[in-house]
């Protein structure tokens, strides 16, 4: 198997692409494993340049690492999309990295040698508007909170620890959500019109570690879906502790204000068009049509991970 390692150059504010480029041969010699790397140029580069390596090579066993953040894994996911021989893996260096948080343990991620010895699971995939996501798609408040993080970061000395406390407490004093025309979930009409927030979940995690939905697993063919009502800051603020912490469903007062569903497809059609967060970056959209794909991705898990994962487990993937 050839193992092609995609880095985003930008991830991290650039603090790891020298240790990658020094130790993705160190590894790969340790264990003797034939690898290219690859120096993304620009968003959007990693998906072209995955999808014109499938291409051109259609039916050799390939595994590329996605070296950055929720966004590299998407662009690299997006561009291996519909080659069976293909496998992903991640290796976490950018901000959030908030997919890898469904299997534990970040460091095993960290390890390119042990990433090498590792073997794949399958993965199920958020399929909207011709695209695909493996985590999560989300707008409203949290989805506002992502894009002023951004701004808060161009500033160089403004570490992105501080980014995010600073992008939540400003997005809290506005409160913003989202205004909807329509929401169908599984052919149903939903009745709300003015939400908080609303997302649709793979994976568990997102917003840097938020534990938003606790029941996600990327592998049981289900898409989460959870929305919160318009809310007071003082509401807001009670229940900010047990959303991070994934305990929230168990709070009968927080879920008077919250919904929580699992489905298998979702219509959304928006007011105007809305800023939607997708595996953690922002785009545009006016509607949204978003389908599970079951069984869509090979995904590669680090060998000290895979092999503490029963083949039973693996086949509908337990927290580890």
């Amino acid at each position: 198997m050839k193992h092609i390692f995609i880095i985003n150059p930008a991830a991290g504010k650039g603090a790891f692409q020298a240790k990658l480029e020094a130790g993705i041969p160190e590894a790969a010699k340790a264990v003797g494993a034939e690898y290219e790397t690859y120096i993304t140029e620009c968003i959007g580069d990693a998906r072209k340049v995955v999808r014109g390596i499938c291409t051109e090579r259609a039916g050799e066993a390939m595994r590329f690492y996605a070296c950055g953040g929720d966004g590299t894994l998407n662009e690299v996911v997006n561009g291996a999309a519909g080659f069976p021989d293909v496998e992903v893996a991640v290796v976490p260096v950018g901000t959030g990295n908030d997919f890898v948080k469904n299997f534990g343990d970040k460091e095993s991620f960290l390890d390119i040698e042990n990433q090498i010895k590792g073997s794949a699971i399958t993965i199920d995939a958020l399929k909207f508007n011709g695209r695909y996501a493996v985590n999560m798609v989300n707008m409203g408040f949290d989805c506002a909170v992502v894009e002023t993080v951004a701004r808060i970061k161009r500033r160089p000395w403004i570490s992105s620890k501080f980014a995010y406390i600073a992008g939540v407490l400003v997005e809290f004093l506005r409160m913003p959500g989202v205004e909807i025309k329509s929401l169908v979930v599984d052919g149903k009409p939903i009745e709300k019109s003015r939400l908080l927030l609303l997302a649709m979940a793979n994976g568990s995690f997102y917003g840097g570690g938020f534990h938003s939905a606790p029941k996600a697993k990327v592998n049981d063919g289900i898409i989460d879906i959870f929305y919160a009502d318009r809310m007071s800051h003082l509401q807001f603020a009670s229940m900010i502790g047990s959303y991070k912490k994934g305990t929230y469903l168990e709070n009968k007062r927080i879920m008077k204000k919250v919904s929580y569903h699992k489905c298998e497809s979702i219509f959304i059609d928006f007011e105007s068009e809305q800023s939607v967060c997708v595996d953690g970056e922002i785009e545009k959209a006016k509607e949204l049509r978003i389908e599970v794909v079951p069984s869509f991705l090979r995904f590669s898990l680090p060998e000290s991970i895979a092999c503490k994962t029963p083949t039973e487990e693996k086949k509908e993937l337990l927290e580890v």
